[in-house]
């Protein structure tokens, strides 16, 4: 298997053509379909369906993708390394960040990383956890800033923490159960939630267990803060933000947050990268601005990021 075979199989999986890929590549489609030929001769397997909407991918292929998307991106680092030891850093840099972190701070995190490390490439990803962790997985993001996952220690990634904070039940102002002061007001509500995986799917409802009550019956679910408020806003749906994002929303959304007596679940953002995978000088350089960032926030940083960290624990 060659480098330039794999970054075509790459590309096709995310274009979802030949055509797509070679726009993506700059080749022609003609050495996108030779690429793919001779990777298919190499493996005796066949690796794409073609067809006349499109191209996807064979059992054998997403069996061989997720490995391409590690290999591609391990080579495109290793350039990126030895470009930076000739005083030459460039490529791209891909992170996933969680909403509130990008609201406060990603604005002057841009502006300074842009400044220190002009010839690279940012991709940016809206950072939930079931976004950022397949991305950390298969080396096409290299830093989530964001929530750890829930209960779990896992040697995969390593999690250096920035913030502890509480979450909070949200909705629009003006929600019919506005003044409830329990969630067993809200059970009947349409939840819309951003669920990450299975684990924490399951820590939602036991947020209700530990309280006495069953699980809601109308779930949904979410993971683009967008489109959360944007049916939030419209509708009497109700969500779980944490307590810094609560408060950001409070202004820009019109929300407000349910004055609930229970106590519900904390969780911890910090900054998530692959074991044994060092990061790069750019990753590195992000991540000194972010932690600048965030010290200066007191006195340089803006009135609603200010109150957004209110509601927060510093960890570092």
């Amino acid at each position: 298997m060659k480098n330039h075979q794999l970054r075509a199989l790459v590309a096709i999986a995310d274009a979802g053509s030949v055509r797509g890929a070679a726009r993506t590549l700059g080749l022609s489609p003609s050495a996108i379909t030779q690429a793919l030929k001779d990777l298919e001769e190499c493996l005796n397997a066949p690796l794409i369906k073609r067809a006349s909407s499109g191209a996807t991918l064979t059992e054998f292929g997403n069996t061989l993708l997720t490995h391409a998307r590690l290999i591609v991106s391990q080579v495109e680092r290793a350039h990126g390394a030895l470009n930076e030891m000739r005083g030459e850093p460039g490529g791209k840099l891909s992170v996933a960040i969680t909403p509130w972190i990008a609201l406060c701070f990603l604005s002057e995190v841009f502006t300074q990383f842009r400044k220190r490390m002009p010839n690279v490439q940012l991709e940016i990803f809206e950072g939930f956890l079931s976004v950022a962790n397949p991305r950390l997985r298969d080396g096409s993001a290299e830093v989530f800033v964001g929530r750890q996952a829930p209960d779990i220690s896992s040697p995969e990634f390593n999690f250096r923490p920035l913030f502890s904070s509480g979450l909070t039940a949200v909705a629009r102002q003006g929600h019919p159960l506005a003044e409830s002061r329990s969630l067993a007001d809200l059970i009947d509500a349409d939840w819309l939630v951003s669920l990450d995986s299975d684990m924490e799917c399951r820590l939602f409802k036991k947020m209700f267990y530990r309280n006495g009550l069953p699980e809601p019956r109308n779930v949904h679910f979410t993971h683009s803060l967008t489109v959360a408020a944007s049916v939030l806003q419209r509708t009497d749906a109700v969500s779980i933000f944490p307590w810094p994002l609560a408060e950001l929303c409070v202004a820009r959304y019109k929300f407000c947050a349910f004055p609930v007596r229970e106590e519900l679940a904390d969780s911890s953002i910090g900054i998530v990268s692959r074991s044994g995978h060092p990061l790069s000088a750019a990753a590195n350089c992000l991540i000194e601005i972010l932690l600048e960032t965030i010290r200066n926030s007191d006195k340089t940083g803006t009135a609603e990021a200010r109150r957004a960290l209110q509601s927060t624990e510093l960890l570092f």
